[in-house]
């Protein structure tokens, strides 16, 4: 038996008195996909830092790392540098943060190539054009002298491809590269690493915390928790048969497309453990007149170049969007990034100025509203943003973020504010004594949940949750799930609810709305949208969700998943109004000329 690409010994990594990974050991075969698995915190990341030696000076390790023969953990920074790059590359989680916004793109990639070949210039410019080809960035030449701003999220993920694959590495770590990447797009970048990896037979260690990616492409997998590694083995044994009651809960958290085809709406990952002493129990969705109602949305941005700001034209954000969302009901948005998704919900709430059509929230007009007026509707109108880091203020503690808008708004005061955020975090499931906590204090899931509490603040009718779960882990993004669901049944809350998983879409939706290019090509209840999609670009998303069964990997499906992936969507014409919808079934509308 040949000797392993990669072979990790007892490996442990400690920074000051906290010890983060505790005594792991696994090998990786040449040519081999090992998923390596868990929750935010366990150890995952850095696991694969320390094989790249990549970690900061302040942390201890210990244990045998050994890539191709070559013991990593005794190397000095010259040996260092020449093995990273020719013994192993790394893909890491945020493409735009790995490279350098003021250079080229083209001129970053030739410079990983320079340093560890012979190659001259020219000859490296020629390598980068032809790995560009490779990892299908059209229009190369003109790329390679482009910024990393102009690349879209995929785009960029590619060209760190390209980088870690310059220089032939034995090895290639994947550090949640599809993580915040659409689904179709997510798809493509997977079947790209497969194609790449059959060429080169690069062995591969794929960090990832999304069980339908690990179904999709490992051959063994690991699970790790707390720095532990408690479950190893080939990828259909961890699945039809795994051993810790870890890894049976973290199977069970993942959403399945088509779990939902007995259920007529919303359904929890898990039961509730008690209902609410006194349930607002909402009325059924349809037995209300809709509380938002959206017609003819229009919200473009004007394009400026030159010296000048010369304006150049228009980008059609969102192009007559139209819809209505009744009371106690979840309309999912679904679609690929830059399809107008995030700015609908925006325009909604004048966070982007809409160039016309008309909003109306309990049949007022939001778009018509201004001073006093538009912050009364404001109040009733919430938002739960992406990254629940990013919306919270480091140096405000998480009490006096949540109290904010209830002092702003006049709804308490004195004492009757730390009530009212101490029951808003019991609400949301955290302990109100942690108040006075900062927001680096908390876990992502955490950060999360305060976020859903400083919207419910207010008391909302409709809550806009802009890829409230998407960043979480797979248990985590469940118990979320399950809370925006029991805050739905108790207090009758309207969720326009935007993700591109479409997998937690059915879970938690009433019906669906998928967006294309700025306009909504299909629409309707959910069991129609998803169990009969009608238009091709919803079929393509729909056949670009992972499937968490390695029995069902996409290269053993049928030719129908790589037919809808490649089948082109005819390009939408904005010179004219948006078409008309057909009628499918029943409330499901499809744009009519699909």
């Amino acid at each position: 038996m040949s000797e392993p690409v990669l072979s990790v010994d007892n490996l442990r990594i400690a920074f000051g008195k906290s010890e983060v990974v505790k005594g792991v050991s696994f090998t990786l075969a040449a040519g081999k996909t090992l998923a390596l698995v868990g929750e935010s915190g366990s150890g995952k990341s850095v696991t694969a830092l320390s094989i790249m030696r990549l970690l900061p000076a302040k942390s201890r390790v210990s244990g045998s790392v050994r890539l191709a023969g070559t013991d990593m953990l005794a190397l000095d920074g010259r040996q260092l540098r020449k093995a990273r790059g020719s013994l192993a590359g790394m893909i890491f989680q945020e493409p735009m943060t790995s490279l350098n916004p003021v250079l080229r793109v083209g001129d970053q990639v030739a410079e990983a190539l320079r340093y560890h070949t012979q190659l001259s210039p020219a000859e490296a410019k020629q390598e980068v054009l032809r790995l560009f080809d490779r990892v299908r960035i059209p229009d190369a030449a003109r790329r390679y002298t482009e910024f990393p701003h102009t690349f879209s999220g995929g785009m960029r993920q590619r060209v760190m491809i390209a980088m870690a694959l310059a220089c032939k590495p034995r090895l290639l770590i994947a550090d949640e590269p599809t993580t915040a990447l659409d689904v179709t797009i997510q798809a493509e970048i997977l079947g790209l690493l497969a194609e790449l990896q059959r060429e080169t037979g690069t062995s591969v260690l794929f960090i990832t915390h999304d069980m339908g990616v690990v179904a999709e492409i490992a051959d063994d997998v690991l699970v790790m928790r707390r720095g532990e590694l408690l479950e190893q083995g080939a990828v259909r044994q961890i699945f039809a048969a795994p051993q810790h009651a870890y890894t049976r809960d973290l199977l069970a958290a993942v959403p399945r497309l088509g779990d939902m085809t007995a259920h007529e709406g919303p359904m929890r990952f898990r039961p509730r453990a008690s209902a609410p002493a006194a349930p607002a129990k909402p009325q059924r969705p349809e037995q209300d007149a809709p509380i938002l109602e959206v017609k003819d949305l229009v919200t473009r941005f004007r394009v400026r170049s030159g010296m000048f700001g010369r304006h150049t034209g228009n980008v059609h954000a969102v192009d007559g969007v139209s819809f209505a969302i009744k009371r106690g009901e979840t309309l999912a948005l679904v679609g690929e990034s830059g399809c107008g998704k995030s700015t609908t919900g925006r325009s909604i709430l004048r966070l982007n100025a809409p160039t016309s059509g008309e909003v109306r929230f309990e049949g007022e007009n939001v778009l018509a509203s201004s001073g006093e007026d538009l912050r009364r509707i404001r109040r009733q109108m919430q938002m739960i943003f992406q990254d629940p880091y990013g919306s919270l203020d480091p140096r405000q503690t998480i009490g006096s973020a949540i109290a904010e808008p209830i002092r702003v708004h006049g709804i308490a005061s004195g004492s009757e504010v730390e009530d009212r955020v101490a029951h808003l975090l019991g609400r949301v499931e955290l302990d109100p004594s942690s108040a006075n906590r900062f927001p680096h204090e908390f876990s992502g899931g955490q950060r999360q949940r305060i976020c859903i509490a400083r919207s419910l603040a207010l008391d909302p009718r409709l809550v806009i949750a802009d890829e409230a779960v998407s960043a979480l882990d797979v248990s985590i993004k469940a118990q979320v799930t399950d809370l925006m669901l029991d805050l739905q049944e108790d207090l009758g809350l309207a969720y326009l609810f935007i993700s591109h998983d479409m997998a937690v879409v059915e879970r938690i939706s009433h019906r669906i709305a998928v967006m294309y290019l700025g306009r909504i090509v299909e629409i309707g209840p959910r069991a129609a949208v998803i169990g009969s999609p009608t238009h091709p670009y919803t079929r393509r998303l729909l056949a670009a969700v992972p499937v968490a069964d390695p029995s069902a990997r996409r290269e053993r499906r049928t030719d129908r998943v790589a037919e809808e992936l490649r089948s082109p969507i005819r390009p939408l014409d904005y010179s004219s109004p948006p078409a008309s919808y057909r009628q499918v079934t029943p409330g499901h509308f499809v744009l009519e000329d699909a």
